[in-house]
């Protein structure tokens, strides 16, 4: 495989194209480029929860990607106790590849990836100062993808201020990078403003890139987008592209709940509610409403109807 094959592999990861690199071909095991493309299709079932076909890709190859990724594909898949034995082996992961290894690159097979695989893990275990410090947040990081994790975290801790740092500093370095358009679309989402206006620029380029037309990510976050404008027919149609695409795709079923609520349509807002549960019980926005609703029945609890008229 060339540098440029590899290179569109990088992007498609980077776009959320998960699906795509699930289904692209190895090259042959003497190709230098083997080892990086296992490691993106990889994380693509990883990230699709294709937990057990993610460790039969990864085999028992010993390079600390690949040993990083069996660990975060254990983790996520494992139940009580048993994922501390997986954030141990992170851990020490993390600490070997502290000054580089023997192999490392920048070509989706080195350090940074066994960084940012382990500060996925420790972020989703609550643990959020770990996950940067591994990171390197606030030390200037020249990873381009430890900065967009860095930023994720920022953003979904409510610190845009710290995420604009990251992504400023960065970008002195990354300007032409796709992950870095992509990082200062997400903060724009997070702000909105004028750089909102600018995250949907990004995202209308990209849906027209090589690729994306069947990709739910970009089109999501297309739709996302229109959505914080107030262009709900826009909106609509962008979400609808992506679920015509996956029609379990998690995010856009999750939006088409925002987007109905925002229209008003109780009956709309209560279908994508079904869907979302029936495709997704464990998403965080049926979880946040499970939370609301048993704090305002606490709260409720607290008053009574007086009797008096």
């Amino acid at each position: 495989m060339d540098s440029d094959s590899l290179f569109y592999l990088q992007n498609q990861f980077y776009l959320g194209n998960y699906k795509y690199l699930c289904d692209n071909p190895l090259p042959p095991k003497s190709d230098p480029s083997y080892l990086a493309t296992v490691c993106y299709a990889a994380r693509s079932h990883i990230a699709l929860k294709n937990y057990s076909t993610a460790l039969s890709l990864l085999g028992s190859d010993t390079s600390p990607p690949s040993r990083a990724l069996r660990s975060l594909a254990k983790y996520l898949s494992a139940a009580g106790d048993d994922k501390d034995t997986y954030l141990e082996e992170l851990r020490d992961l993390s600490i070997e590849v502290e000054d580089g290894f023997e192999g490392d690159s920048e070509d989706g097979a080195g350090a940074g990836v066994v960084k940012v695989v382990a500060a996925t893990a420790f972020f989703a275990e609550g643990e959020v100062e770990e996950a940067l410090t591994t990171l390197g947040a606030g030390c200037k990081s020249r990873d381009i993808e430890c900065v967009a994790l860095i930023v994720h975290i920022y953003l979904s801790i409510a610190r845009p201020d710290l995420a604009k740092k990251e992504y400023e500093a960065a970008k002195k370095w990354a300007d032409d990078s796709l992950l870095i358009q992509m990082v200062e679309a997400a903060i724009g989402l997070a702000v909105g403003s004028r750089t909102l206006q600018t995250a949907q620029y990004i995202y209308a380029e990209q849906v027209s890139a090589p690729g994306s037309s069947t990709n739910p990510a970009i089109l999501t976050a297309k739709g996302i987008s229109h959505i914080l404008l107030g262009a709900y027919p826009e909106a609509e149609n962008a979400l609808n592209e992506a679920l015509t695409i996956d029609p379990k795709y998690s995010e856009a079923l999750a939006a088409k709940v925002t987007l109905a609520e925002l229209k008003g349509k109780k009956g709309e807002v209560d279908e994508a509610i079904a869907r979302l549960q029936s495709s997704h019980p464990d998403h965080i926005l049926l979880k946040d409403f499970v939370e609301k609703e048993s704090a305002f029945d606490t709260a409720a609890s607290q008053f009574a109807l007086s009797s008096e008229a």
